[in-house]
C-alpha cells in the first residue's frame, strides 16, 4: 500500500501543503495565498486566523486529492520569528508580527551593546537583531505594556495553528531554537533570556522534539469526517529545506531564496561565529543548520515592479526583459538591496537600499537588473561569511521562489562562480516535512521524484561580478554610518 504523508508549510506570502510518497513523488498539492500588512514604518503584520483558515482548506483541498486510508501523518514546516499574544482560548490579542518587523530596532541595539548579547547568541543560537521574539517581547513589554501584561501566551503562528488543530500549547525545537529565547545546549528555555524579556516559562508553550505526534481517539474537528490521522509538529522552514534539499551532510550548502533568502550548512550545537553573523536552529538530535538569511529577496522585485514598472507586470516578465536587453553588470549602475533592513552578516536593521553611479544611459531594465544582481551579492557575501566558519563547501543545492526564474540562477552561478544544483520541482520545506515523518519511522526516502538542473558559472560574466562584488561591499562600508 502507497503511504502518503500531507506536508503543510505555512510560509511568509503563502500555505503550501502536499501529499508526499516516501518515493519522492507528490501527488496532489494546493496553495493558498494571504498578505503582509505594514501599517507603519518598521512594521511587517498578518492575520494569524487568516493563516490558520489558509492551513485548513489546504490540507481539506489536498485530502480531496489522495486516498485519506494511506495517509500516514500530517507534518508542517512554519516559518520562524513570528510573535502573536493570545488568551487562553487561543484568540490573538495582537496582529502576527513577522520575521520581517522592524519595529523593535532599539531594544535590539540596546541588548546588542551590552556584554550579554554574544553570550545569548551563542546559548540561543540566534543572533540580538529585531527579527527575534526575545526582542519583539521586549519591545511589547515597553510599548504595549497592558496586552504584555494580561496575555496568556506568546506563540508563534506554528503555534498558532497547532494549538487550534489540536487544543494544545506546544513547539518544536526547531521553531524554538529561533526565538532568542531557548538554550540549544540545554534544551530548554533560557532562564537569562526570559529574564531580559520579562516572561517567565509559564507564557511560552511547552517544546517537544519535531518528531512529537499528537494521536488522537478521534478525528480533529477540522478534518471532520476523517479517520484519525496522526499529526507531527515537524520544524521550522530553514532546517526542513535542508533536510528535503537531501543536504544534511557535511560540506553541502544550501541557498533558499523566495521572498526572503538563507544560506545553511548543516552543524552542531558546539558550532561558534565569534563574529556573531551565523545562526545556529535546531533539527534533531545533536543535528543543527548553520547559515545567515536575508530579509530582501524576491519581496525587493515585488516592490520595485509595484512601484516603479507597472503594477501586474509579473516577475517572469521582469526578469526576461532585463536578461534581454541590459549586459551583466547592468552599465555601472550599482545598488544595495536593504529595503527592509538586513540580517546576515550585517543584522542592521536600519540600513536601506541605495542605487550608486547612475547615469543618463541608465533605463527600468538597468535598475531592475541592478536589484538582482545586488541580492546575489548579499547571498555571496553571506556564503562568504558561513563557509568562514563552517569550511569550504562540496555543493550548493538552491530551492526556493528563485528556481521558477532559470535566467536569475544562470546569474547568482555567475557571481558565485560556482556549480549550482537546483531542486526545482517542489518546495523544499514541505518535502523536508515529508522525509522527517518518513525517516523517523525507519522509512527510506527517496529522490525520484524530485528534478535537479544543473547551472555552470559562465567565465566571462564570473570576471565582471568578481569586480561587482567587490564594488558592493565598498559601498556598503561607505555608507552604513548614514543609516
Amino acid at each position: 500500500m502507497k503511504q502518503i504523508v500531507i506536508a503543510i508549510d505555512i510560509g511568509t506570502t503563502s500555505t503550501k501543503a502536499l501529499g508526499v510518497l516516501s518515493t519522492g513523488v507528490v501527488l496532489a498539492q494546493h496553495q493558498v495565498f494571504y498578505p503582509t500588512h505594514y501599517p507603519r514604518p518598521g512594521y511587517a503584520e498578518q492575520d494569524a486566523t487568516e493563516i490558520l483558515n489558509a492551513v485548513i482548506t489546504s490540507l481539506q483541498a489536498v485530502a480531496t486529492q489522495i486516498h485519506l486510508t494511506n495517509v500516514k501523518a500530517i507534518c508542517f514546516s512554519s516559518a520562524m520569528h513570528s510573535l502573536v499574544a493570545v488568551d487562553a482560548l487561543g484568540n490573538a490579542l495582537t496582529p502576527l508580527i513577522t520575521w520581517a518587523d522592524t519595529r523593535s530596532s532599539t531594544q535590539a541595539k540596546e541588548l546588542k551593546s551590552t556584554s550579554v548579547a554574544l553570550q545569548l547568541h551563542h546559548e540561543t543560537g540566534t543572533p540580538v537583531h529585531p527579527m527575534s521574539p526575545l526582542c519583539k517581547l521586549i519591545w511589547l513589554r515597553e510599548r504595549a505594556r497592558e496586552i504584555f501584561n494580561t496575555a496568556h501566551k506568546f506563540i508563534s503562528i506554528k503555534e498558532f495553528v497547532w494549538f487550534h488543530l489540536t487544543g494544545e500549547f506546544k513547539v518544536d525545537y526547531s521553531i524554538a531554537s529561533a526565538t532568542g529565547l531557548f538554550d540549544i545546549h540545554r534544551l530548554t528555555w533560557s532562564n537569562r533570556a526570559l529574564a531580559i524579556a520579562g516572561i517567565t516559562t509559564g507564557q511560552l508553550s511547552e517544546v517537544v522534539p519535531a518528531t512529537y505526534t499528537y494521536q488522537s481517539s478521534i478525528s480533529l474537528p477540522v478534518l471532520k469526517d476523517w479517520h484519525p490521522i496522526p499529526v507531527v509538529i515537524g520544524a521550522s522552514d530553514g532546517c526542513l529545506a535542508q533536510l528535503g534539499s537531501n543536504a544534511m551532510q557535511p560540506g553541502v550548502l544550501t541557498i533558499t531564496l523566495g521572498t526572503s533568502g538563507a544560506v545553511r550548512r548543516s552543524a552542531t550545537r558546539q558550532l561558534y561565529d565569534p563574529a556573531g553573523r551565523l545562526f545556529n536552529y535546531l533539527l534533531l538530535g545533536d543535528e543543527t543548520v548553520a547559515g545567515g538569511a536575508t530579509n530582501n529577496g524576491t519581496a525587493v522585485m515585488d516592490w520595485f515592479i509595484r512601484e516603479l514598472i507597472e503594477p501586474g507586470t509579473s516577475l517572469q516578465q521582469t526578469i526576461s526583459n532585463v536578461c534581454t536587453h541590459v549586459q551583466a553588470g547592468s552599465n555601472g549602475l550599482l545598488a544595495l538591496p536593504f529595503l527592509q533592513g538586513e540580517r546576515a552578516p550585517i543584522y542592521n536593521p536600519d540600513a536601506r537600499g541605495v542605487f550608486f553611479y547612475i547615469g543618463m544611459q541608465h533605463t527600468r531594465h538597468h535598475f531592475a537588473r541592478a536589484l538582482l544582481e545586488a541580492i546575489c551579492y548579499e547571498l555571496k557575501w553571506i556564503t562568504a561569511s558561513v563557509e568562514s566558519v563552517c569550511g569550504p563547501s562540496s555543493k550548493i543545492v538552491v530551492s526556493g521562489g528563485i528556481t521558477h526564474f532559470p535566467e536569475w540562477i544562470q546569474m547568482l552561478a555567475n557571481v558565485l562562480n560556482r556549480e549550482l544544483l537546483v531542486r526545482a520541482d517542489h518546495d523544499a520545506s514541505a518535502i523536508g516535512a515529508a522525509r522527517l515523518v518518513f525517516q523517523s519511522e525507519g522509512i527510506a526516502f527517496q529522490d525520484e521524484g524530485l528534478k535537479s538542473n544543473h547551472f555552470k558559472p559562465e567565465l566571462a560574466q564570473a570576471q565582471i561580478y568578481d569586480e561587482g562584488y567587490i564594488r558592493f561591499i565598498k559601498l556598503y562600508q561607505a555608507v552604513q554610518s548614514l543609516f
